[in-house]
């Protein structure tokens, strides 16, 4: 398995700025909507390879902050990477609960390209959460529905591929996801699951592996008050 070096771009708060009309915005609903997101690369069911603690920057002195590093389980790029998680609902009707819609976050050749999806709630159309996704790129764009249930609906789908990000301003090694998050105004309370990972300064070669497609393995939950 590869060592991995991640730099969170200087850019990075372009992201955050955006403002979202709450356009046919009503009351709030009195349900919540509870988003877990769980490892990014390998095929559904795979137990990817966790190279770096909850991190900024993994590199000395291992600056703390909202990252995990990925491994993609190849030498080359080009693999797949998922926006995935568990999408639950305490509405028992239940349905599709948000949209997702892949962004470019920044896209340059001398920074860390990022990538994120936009969790868009239904109810209103307002903008509830962003993962992000650095060192990749989106090879589809396209908008799609997330189904949520009380007991949560897993939802994994390909958004991009792994690339090559080396340059002047991103120190990197190895073909690799770093997942992390931009916070998004609103009442959303985002949880890392910090019982689960280590910090960087406690690993950054190999942490372990981590099931995919398993609730308990959660990285970071969105968790808000739907029409709040």
């Amino acid at each position: 398995m590869y060592r991995v070096l991640c730099a969170i771009s200087i850019v990075a708060g372009a992201l955050f700025a955006v403002a979202f009309p709450h356009a046919g915005f009503g009351a709030p609903t009195g349900y919540t909507i509870v988003a877990s997101m769980t490892p990014p690369t390998l095929s559904s069911g795979s137990s990817p390879l966790l190279t770096c603690g909850w991190h900024a920057a993994c590199v000395s002195p291992w600056s703390s902050g909202v990252g995990l590093d990925w491994d993609d389980g190849s030498s080359g790029y080009g693999n797949p990477w998922y926006f995935r998680g568990y999408f639950a609902t305490d509405n028992p009707a239940q349905g599709i609960v948000a949209t997702g819609q892949p962004m470019v976050n920044l896209q340059h050749p001398d920074y860390c390209d990022r990538m994120t999806v936009f969790i868009m709630e239904k109810y209103g159309n307002v903008l509830r959460a962003a993962p992000v996704y650095t060192h990749t790129n989106i090879t589809n764009s396209n908008a799609f529905n997330i189904q949520g249930s009380v007991l949560g609906t897993y939802i994994s789908r390909q958004i991009g591929t792994t690339i090559n990000d080396q340059g002047a301003n991103c120190p990197f090694g190895g073909s690799h996801v770093h997942e992390e998050h931009a916070v998004i105004s609103g009442p959303v309370t985002i949880t890392r699951n910090t019982a689960k990972y280590p910090t960087a300064s406690a690993c950054h070669t190999s942490c372990g592996n981590f099931k995919n497609n398993n609730l308990s393995n959660w990285t970071r939950r969105f968790s808000w008050p739907e029409g709040g």
